[in-house]
């Protein structure tokens, strides 16, 4: 018997409204502030390109007040949501990172979090374009889905079309002009319970969304042990992990 397809929108909309205190969300907004941490950004605005909820975005709002923010996604819930923070201090726009509304050589940083692994993302177009609209000497940042070999209903769920290796992810972006400045997994303690539970997922002992269901206790100590994460992070790279992040810079 085949498995019931999930049901995308559902959890995509529930990952907008409803996940920003998650201990997997607030952990890899931490990792991401650890690995922009300590390297030099050019003067202009900031991107966030696949802004989703807006959430890490309005926390770059805190830590880059004087610097224009502006976040690009397709999705108008996604958009809603973040107009409505009340620490938003950035321009939304309903767009398309593969046809990003802004000139040449216009933009310091672009932030790219799990959203050029989603189904519909061509990752050579995605990468053009920033490299396109980013100031010589600036900045990419990216995170994608890690281990193709882990691809299954708990990323379709959420709109992930692929897996990359290490190998895939920085070749195309050296072939798209950058220079890696960093390259590291991340999530890395969670990576045997997340083999564990993909197979449970797949033999239909639980399903993708029973995941999200965490006891409040049970959700602040991993936000910890993430956030302690993202606290070695700052030192050093992590070897293995279910995520992938790279830091690109464009060359003079």
């Amino acid at each position: 018997m085949d498995a019931p397809k999930p049901d995308t929108t559902n959890l995509l909309n529930y990952l907008y409204h409803d996940l920003s205190d998650h201990w997997w969300t607030v952990g890899m907004r931490a990792t991401a502030h650890a690995i922009l941490n300590n390297n030099t950004i050019a003067n202009g605005p900031i991107l966030e390109l696949g802004c989703g909820n807006c959430t890490f975005l309005s926390e770059l709002s805190e830590n880059h007040s004087l610097v224009t923010k502006i976040g690009v996604d397709l999705n108008t819930q996604a958009l809603q949501h973040g107009n409505s923070m009340i620490n938003m201090q950035g321009t939304l726009v309903q767009g398309d990172f593969h046809h990003l509304p802004f000139t040449e050589n216009s933009l310091a940083l672009a932030i790219g979090l799990d959203a050029f692994d989603q189904t519909k993302a061509n990752l050579k177009i995605a990468l053009s374009e920033s490299f396109r609209t980013l100031v010589k000497e600036g900045l990419l940042l990216i995170r994608v889905s890690a281990h193709p070999w882990l691809l299954g209903q708990h990323d379709q769920s959420f709109g992930t079309g692929r897996r990359y290796t290490k190998n895939e992810i920085c070749s195309s972006i050296t072939k798209a002009g950058f220079q890696i400045e960093r390259f590291t997994y991340a999530n890395t303690i969670m990576l045997l319970p997340a083999i564990i539970v993909r197979i449970a997922i797949k033999l239909q002992i639980t399903s993708v969304k029973q995941q999200f269901s965490t006891p409040n206790i049970l959700n602040i100590l991993l936000t910890k042990i993430l956030q302690m994460e993202a606290s070695v992070l700052q030192l050093t790279s992590l070897p293995a992990g279910l995520s992938i992040y790279v830091l690109a810079r464009k060359p003079k």
